[in-house]
């Protein structure tokens, strides 16, 4: 047995590990008592209705049966218009009501892997291609000796594998060491890293994929192999004939490799230029030195005179404590917390009476919460400690809610009836708060409505505290812990949470892309650079007596740099064309994805096209230079010889 709100409850089952509903911050159930009498349930919608569909059934018969529990539920309820559950009843999968709709990102991240995959498979079939071309002499003497194509094609094909291996085994290392580390950086909300795991069925995954990757890099010498492109390899006519051909390939390659990074580092500008706009909003508070410390004392946990007590006294002596510049209490916070929310009265406005009454959010605060949170009041006045039970029933309200219920007037003492305390009250406008995001980051902004939490009937049972600090945020929260339980160790501290924390949380979606996709483009850049060398660094290395006689014949250091720079940068020029090419084209796919911008954004597309630009003449520059330090002498007795 064990006491919830002050009751001895008994536990008659234990879920099993891993079990997690609706998210893995819930860890216990209670049976959910109907009563169609309790105040609790009269006039409010805070209940979601969960369903299995039986195997077998369609969609259309399930939008169907919700549709008539619509109807039923019109034919024995009254609904405000601004709530309405006659209309617009739909289905939500329970995977997208949890988690959202994770989908169009995870293809979009996906899509993003894949690329990289295919810039890797190109760098390494580039190698393997220019390892084979160099050993075509070793080639042309085995086959001398007996050996047949498909006994060499099984040789290449057996080193591409047995390289894709060794990598896939290193990977794996990389992925269980910094697995973790990644999953602890990303803003996973409700508890949902704890159910993120990396297992075997991945990695088994990770290893076939490798397979199929050291196959396809096979494939060009192979098909070369067998086809009898190297019958001529004794001569130096074949030689330079497979030369040819390998560098006819390299460049193909380079160029794909520079379209993809394109696309990658448009992504990434995108993202990051997208959540630049997103943390630009007004958010109409200051979320920077602000934490917030969930209290709760249940009605059997605290006499409701003694929980009142606790709840006037805990913010002023939070305020008193050294570093903490202010603090005040409010129901729910803004960005994090939804709900209390129904539909209001405006007195002299015909149109938003009774069942057209415009819907609210209900914020009860204590006085110094506006100045805690950095919120401005617009017009009228902040509530103070005279505002108590006995003196006039008042309320701060939104500039939306100021807009929307008496456009054009002056909302000061005009009033609002509400029913959030069980029962009809009457309130005076006294203030208009600045607008602030209260339900998520973008989106329109609900109407709010505060009002005196000392003006309560019913003593509350939970707030969260809120407090700023001008030092260690970290060292006020727990200040903040040890003086609740000194004043009252019967009340319960629940989430702790910091503000900006909070405001990341909402932007957790553009930020987990913004990580994965800047992190991808680095990677493709890198990818990119290396390919690049690699063709220039083989290129010249095969025309290094070529080099060397034409530097004896009189050509200059500076032009021979030139020209192969000039050569390496031609296949980074075309994929990076084709690469923006392609980027403007998929701007319909990436429009759902960012905020403030256009998905053909010039100045990513630009960034991307001087980087990848930039970074093949960074990669082009080392080949070139060496190139200009060949020996004529060296080169004439090799080419001699």
């Amino acid at each position: 047995r064990i006491v919830l709100d002050g009751k001895p409850t008994t536990v008659i089952g234990v879920m099993p590990q891993g079990f997690f509903f609706p998210t893995p911050e819930h860890r216990m159930w209670r049976p959910l008592n109907l009563d169609p009498a309790s105040s609790e349930y009269q006039g409010n919608g805070w209940l979601v209705l969960v369903g299995r569909v039986a195997r077998g059934t369609s969609e259309a018969l399930v939008a169907g049966d919700v549709a008539a529990m619509a109807r039923a539920l019109g034919e024995r309820f009254t609904y405000p218009a601004a709530w309405d559950k006659t209309k617009d009843a739909h289905v939500t999968p329970l995977r997208s009501y949890l988690v959202g709709n994770v989908g169009p990102g995870l293809l979009l991240l996906l899509g993003a892997v894949l690329l990289i995959l295919l810039m890797a498979v190109a760098n390494v079939a580039a190698l393997v291609l220019a390892r084979t071309t160099d050993r075509t002499h070793e080639i042309r003497l085995r086959a001398a000796l007996g050996a047949g194509r498909a006994r060499l094609a099984r040789q290449i094909v057996t080193e591409s594998l047995t390289l894709a291996v060794v990598a896939a085994v290193l990977g794996a290392l990389v992925a269980k060491i910094g697995f973790d580390a990644l999953v602890a950086s990303l803003p996973l909300t409700n508890g949902m890293a704890e159910t993120v795991s990396l297992d075997w069925s991945a990695l088994l995954v990770a290893f076939g994929l490798a397979a199929v990757v050291g196959l396809a890099v096979s494939v060009v010498p192979v098909r070369s192999l067998l086809r009898g492109d190297l019958q001529g390899l004794g001569s130096e006519r074949g030689v330079r004939g497979i030369g040819q051909q390998t560098g006819r390939v390299h460049g193909l390659l380079v160029a794909a490799e520079a379209g993809v990074a394109v696309l990658l580092v448009v992504g990434a500008g995108l993202m990051i230029r997208s959540v630049e706009r997103l943390y630009a909003l007004d958010l109409g508070f200051d979320p920077r030195g602000v934490a917030a410390v969930g209290l709760f004392a249940g009605d059997h946990d605290l006499a409701p005179g003694a929980r009142q007590q606790f709840f006037n006294d805990i913010a002023g002596r939070a305020a008193a404590v050294p570093g903490i510049a202010s603090a005040a209490l409010i129901s729910r916070l803004p960005v994090r917390d939804d709900g209390w929310q129904g539909t209001v009265t405006i007195e002299d406005n015909p149109a938003l009476q009774g069942d057209a009454g415009p819907n609210s959010m209900y914020r009860p605060i204590t006085p110094d919460y506006f100045k805690t949170m950095g919120i401005s009041v617009r017009r009228g006045r902040a509530f103070t400690s005279a505002d108590r039970i006995g003196s006039l029933p008042v309320a701060v309200v939104s500039e939306s809610f100021a807009a929307t219920a008496w456009p054009g007037r002056d909302p000061i003492g005009r009033r609002v009836r509400h029913g959030f305390v069980g029962r009809d009250t009457m309130v005076t406008v006294v203030g208009v708060a600045e607008e602030i995001k209260i339900r998520s980051i973008t989106g329109a902004n609900p109407l709010v409505m505060y009002v005196p939490m000392a003006q309560q009937a019913d003593p509350i049972s939970g707030a969260n505290l809120v407090i700023r600090s001008a030092g260690d945020l970290g060292a006020a929260i727990g200040t903040i812990r040890r003086l609740v339980q000194e004043q009252d160790p019967r009340i319960a501290i629940g989430r702790v949470s910091d503000m900006e924390s909070v405001v990341a949380t909402a932007l957790a979606e553009p930020l987990r892309l913004r990580f994965f996709l800047s992190l991808f483009a680095s990677l493709a850049l890198v990818l990119g650079v290396v390919g690049v060398y690699s063709v220039v660094s083989y290129a010249v290395t095969r025309r290094r007596s070529e080099i060397g006689v034409r530097m004896a014949l009189g050509a200059g250091g500076g032009r021979v740099l030139r020209e192969v720079v000039g050569r390496g940068m031609l296949p980074v020029a075309l994929g990076t064309g084709l690469g923006l090419f392609v980027a403007v084209g998929l701007g319909r796919v990436a429009r759902g994805f960012v905020y403030g911008i256009s998905a053909v954004d010039p100045v990513s597309l630009g960034v991307a096209g001087v980087a990848l630009l930039g970074a093949g003449v960074a990669a082009s520059v080392v080949p070139g230079w060496r190139a200009t330090r060949v020996s004529p002498v060296e080169a004439l007795r090799g080419e001699g010889g």
